[in-house]
This record gives C-alpha cells, structure tokens and sequence, in this order.
C-alpha cells in the first residue's frame, strides 16, 4: 500500500524539478473586459505565466439580466493558453481556447434556452502601461456545438405550443476583449 504511494511522490517529485522555471517575477495576473462590462456582463479572469512564452488563462462570465421584454441571462467559462513572441504579458500573442456557455435570451416573442461548447483561436496585444498594470486587445472565432429550445413565451401553460429543438455546429466569433490586467 505505501510502495505506490512512495513511486507517486517520486514522480511527482521528478515532474516539478523538470518543470520550466521563470526568472520574472511577474508570473499571475488578474483582470477584467472592459467590452463585456459594456453589455452588463459581470467577468473576471486569471492568468498564470508557466515559462517566458506560455501562460494558462482563465475567464469566467455571468450576465443577470432577465426582464419581461428581454433576456440576456447566461454564464461562460474559458479555459485557453496563450503564446506570447516576446515574453508573457507583453507584446503580440497567439490564443487557443475551450468554452462552454449555458444560455437564455430572448424577447417578448422569442426565446432561446440552452447551451454550448466549443473551441477557437485567438490573437491579441498587450501595452504594458506601467509595471503592474496592461491593457490588451484581443479578437477569436470558434466552432461550437450548440443545444437549444426555442419556444414562444406569449403563449400560456395551459395552451398547445410547439417546441423547437435545436443542435447545429456553427463558426462564430469567440473573444473579442479589451482587458485591464494587474500583474502580480
């Protein structure tokens, strides 16, 4: 019983001393789109630097507002790794991303409710504006799977209704941000 547990530590072990090493001590970075903030989309995001050109990046996003006329209610996780041409936090960047976001948006005669996930590109740049803040530009598309019910909110619950079932793949655009960043 310990002999794995022994053999587990010791690979563990062995996987941290390989592990790439920053000599920066700007590593992590929290910040906010200023884009999203714009359509009442509360967000924030996280990113660690895991060697000079690599970072790991993590967004998530969440919009309340539901009223009778309209509906943007929904909330997104992004989860992407960026390389970086110059070092991390500065300069021109390449991004991959996964996303998943639940969804339901509407009108007074429509409604969409469902989700979807996917996967895109990204490429951005990042102005470093002083030594622990930056503001970056960064624009993607995606593929995504999507899954939904449409269905007319006008009519009753006790009345007959169609209700439509949606799953199609489509590209689409999946990051499109202006970021302030603090650098830790």
């Amino acid at each position: 019983m310990k002999k794995p547990r022994i053999i587990l530590c010791m690979l563990l072990l062995a996987a941290l001393w390989g592990a790439p090493r920053r000599a920066a001590a700007q590593i992590f970075a929290v910040r906010a789109n200023a884009l999203a903030v714009c359509s009442a989309t509360l967000n924030v995001g996280a990113e660690a630097a895991l060697t000079d050109n690599w970072s790991l990046e993590l967004s998530g996003y969440w919009n309340p507002v539901r009223t009778a006329s309209l509906s943007m209610n929904f909330h997104a996780v992004q989860l992407g790794g960026r390389y970086w041409f110059y070092e991390s936090f500065v300069g021109h960047f390449l991004g991959q991303h996964l996303t998943y976001v639940g969804y339901d948006l509407g009108s007074r005669t429509k409604r969409y409710k469902g989700h979807a996930c996917g996967f895109g590109v990204s490429y951005g740049y990042a102005w470093m504006l002083s030594k622990r803040w930056n503001i970056a530009l960064e624009a993607g598309v995606g593929l995504f799977y999507t899954e939904d019910i449409r269905r007319d909110p006008t009519i009753s619950d006790w009345e007959d209704e169609y209700i439509y079932r949606y799953r199609r793949r489509t590209l689409a655009p999946s990051k499109m941000e202006l970021s302030f960043s603090y650098i830790f």
